[in-house]
């Protein structure tokens, strides 16, 4: 079984990662959804290492998101935690391509301060 972090914001990819406002955890096997639970992140304002941290604690295996920096990933990755950033797409449509093998990541990194818009 595989535990995804789907990092959303009114029915779309987040695009900035540390301002996601709420994430669709998935648990599927294969090509077939077992559960979904939204949630959202434990805290409003964004402190490095929570969001890794607490995605972890939940039991994901991979975090889809759109923009994502550079230490984000690196936590991820420390933490054993895949991430996939995809360009912005409704989440029903990344789960459709989550399930079926097909989602595929690009490099969305975002660099820039926090006021800006990432995965253009």
């Amino acid at each position: 079984m595989t535990k995804a972090a789907i990092a959303m914001d009114s029915g779309v990819i987040s695009e900035h990662f540390g301002k996601t406002k709420e994430f669709l955890f998935i648990t599927f096997e294969g090509k077939n959804e077992i559960s979904r639970e939204i949630l959202p992140p434990p805290a409003e304002e964004h402190v490095p290492g929570l969001f890794p941290n607490w995605v972890k604690k939940m039991g994901a295996d991979v975090v889809v998101a759109g923009g994502m920096g550079t230490q984000a990933k690196r936590m991820f990755e420390a933490l054993g935690v895949g991430v996939c950033t995809v360009p912005s797409m409704g989440v029903e449509q990344a789960v459709e391509a989550l399930l079926s093998g097909s989602l595929q990541g690009v490099d969305m990194e975002c660099t820039h301060g926090h006021d800006h818009s990432c995965g253009k």
